[in-house]
């Protein structure tokens, strides 16, 4: 039994966080004495998509304060409750290029610059609805496990040891109080601001939380609105401008992500409309950043193209259509045993028509989508032509979805040639039918179906005639080689039974006239003129494109059959228009599929 299918994007992950975990720059913080017992060693990932999926690696369960990491959450609630009006009378918006805990309040309005400082976020905490502090208490703690999609609790200990050494904070809160910004008592203030940094998250967490701003203020766990859009949209902004202090405007540069840091270890990043980003580890560089957390980060970004200036995705649904192989066919014509094969294996056969831009949440969908069906599957063909731009990072996934595919036997067919895409694990082939009747072959083979040489007598067409009647036609035909390439001359030939080897159908297109193969057919079928039951003229030609052998009823040896034995003409004919029938049904049925 084949282990569990581990994503690619899994793999990255585990990956990234084996390279980093030697990294060991920076320390803890010390100051609150609390967040000093934090084991250094502690490193945690984790990445939610708006649909709901996670991926996680290292220590993304272990619970910690969130600290400065709430205050994107509280001020999205403050702007849900009171309006963005109102809260822009108490807490600007501007990035001041300082540390988190500057003692600087605007000049002229005595405001603290935005909410993600220390001052900006304790007026902040004050302005989430409710008339009473036990109110607004119970309306950050909710809202945050809103946000996180599960009830979360406050660590007293990290919260009475913030008190203990808060002075700092208690400075900024009455400086404020006494320039008319912080309207509350400023103890009551403080205990709200300490209680939400103090509140227990773990990496998952995170991530979890920073996909609901990403996703416009609803839950991908729990599908509950928590902000509006409205509200998600404006939080998220001010992250991008001041969610990591004085490295904001670098930090943007290099990473290109909406992102708010905290000092227990904590550390946020959002794509809006696609995805949350959660990191954990608890030694921090000197702005008060976690060291492993920045660089993890960043690297995804790079890794992953997220970064929020490049050309965005065009979004919509990833999979044009999805077929199966017993459903929909080549356009190869095969002998009936093969096609009877086909119906009931062509299960293990999946083609995936892909559209839009590749990037990374397009190209997550595709991989997830694919492994969770992986058990009946042998072969997978991932039809690009519809695709629009292929992002580097969509490279990747592909291969590393291609990879670990191969590993549990399973073939991956790439259709593409426009692109140019780079997918060493999967097989490259020029159209869907082609990577179809490929995989077709591959599957008739394993299975011991693949007719190498098909004798008259099992030929299709004559399949249902009289024993006797076959025996009769044989002496009306002629055998016939062709070599690679050679042209069936088809007003010589009336009616051919391929024996061995293939013939293939081509047109002639374009301006020099190149052929181009429109089907081709395979051991136990027929074609010729009888076989198309008319006397029009044809643009294709019929060639070999392999060694071929053939019976051949030719157009004087159709005249003489019919001059001397009409119920055998009549027989075959009637055989020829009866296949054809069969045939028309068979594609009606595929076409039927292929629309619904």
């Amino acid at each position: 039994m084949n282990a569990p299918f581990v994503s690619p994007i899994q793999d990255l992950l585990d990956d990234l966080h084996a390279r980093l975990i030697d990294l060991r720059a920076g320390e803890v913080a010390t100051y609150i004495p609390e967040l000093g017992k934090a084991d250094p060693e502690w490193f945690g990932l984790a990445v939610a998509t708006l649909d709901g999926t996670l991926y996680e690696a290292g220590d993304s369960r272990v619970p910690f304060t969130i600290q400065s990491v709430s205050k994107p959450f509280v001020y999205a609630l403050a702007l849900q409750d009171l309006g963005l009006p109102d809260v822009l009378k108490q807490v600007g918006v501007e990035p001041t290029g300082d540390a988190f805990n500057a003692v600087r309040l605007e000049p002229s309005t005595g405001r603290p610059y935005n909410p993600m400082v220390n001052s900006g976020a304790i007026v902040t905490s004050t302005l989430v609805g409710g008339d009473t502090f036990e109110e607004r208490r119970t309306r950050i703690l909710s809202g945050l496990s809103a946000f996180a999609g599960r009830e979360l609790a406050v660590d007293r200990k990290v919260m009475e040891s913030e008190a203990a050494t808060g002075d700092r904070n208690r400075a900024l809160a009455y400086l404020m109080h006494g320039a008319g910004t912080l309207t509350c008592d400023v103890e009551e203030s403080l205990e709200l601001y300490f209680e939400q940094c103090a509140a227990l998250v773990t990496t998952r967490d995170l991530a979890v939380m920073t996909a609901t701003l990403a996703g416009g203020g609803v839950n991908p766990l729990t599908g509950e609105t928590v902000v509006s859009v409205e509200a998600a949209a404006k939080a998220l902004t001010v992250m991008a401008t001041c969610g990591t202090y004085d490295y904001a405007g670098e930090w943007l540069v290099r990473a290109g992500l909406p992102a708010k840091s905290g000092v227990s270890g904590g550390l946020i990043a959002a794509l809006p409309s696609q995805l949350g980003l959660g990191f954990f580890s608890p030694r921090l560089d000197s702005r008060g950043n976690s060291v492993r957390g920045v660089t993890a980060c960043e690297e995804l970004s790079e890794r992953f193209g997220l970064h929020l200036m490049r050309p965005a995705e065009r979004s919509g649904p990833v999979f044009h259509r999805t077929l199966r192989g017993d459903t929909a066919h080549s356009s190869r014509v095969r002998a009936h045993d093969e096609r009877t094969a086909l119906t009931r294996l062509g299960g293990a056969i999946r083609v995936y028509v892909l559209r839009g831009d590749l990037a990374f949440s397009s190209s997550e969908a595709i991989v997830r989508t694919i492994s969770e069906d992986t058990d009946s599957v042998r072969w997978v063909v991932l039809d690009l032509k519809r695709a629009g731009r292929v992002a580097p990072v969509a490279e990747a996934l592909l291969e590393g979805l291609a990879a670990k595919l191969k590993e549990r036997g399973i073939t991956t067919v790439v259709v593409d040639t426009e692109k140019g895409v780079t997918v060493p694990s999967a097989v490259i082939s020029e159209t869907r039918d082609a990577a179809l009747e490929w995989c077709e072959d591959a599957l008739l083979e394993s299975a011991g179906a693949s007719r190498m040489t098909v004798p008259l007598a099992e030929q299709d067409l004559l399949r249902s005639l009289d024993p006797f009647l076959v025996t009769a036609l044989e002496a009306y035909l002629e055998p016939r080689e062709y070599a690679p390439g050679e042209r069936l001359m088809e007003d010589v030939a009336a009616l051919c039974f391929i024996i061995s080897g293939g013939l293939a159908r081509q047109i002639m297109i374009g301006n020099p006239p190149r052929p181009f193969r429109e089907t081709s057919m395979g051991p136990g079928t027929a074609v010729g003129r009888l076989a198309l039951i008319d006397d029009a003229e044809h643009t294709h030609r019929i060639v070999a494109e392999c060694p071929t052998s053939c019976l051949v009823l030719t157009t004087q040896s159709l005249a003489r059959l019919e001059r001397d034995s009409p119920r055998l003409a009549d027989s075959l004919r009637w055989s020829i228009a009866n296949a054809i029938a069969t045939r028309l049904r068979r594609t009606d049925a595929e076409n039927h599929a292929l629309i619904h």
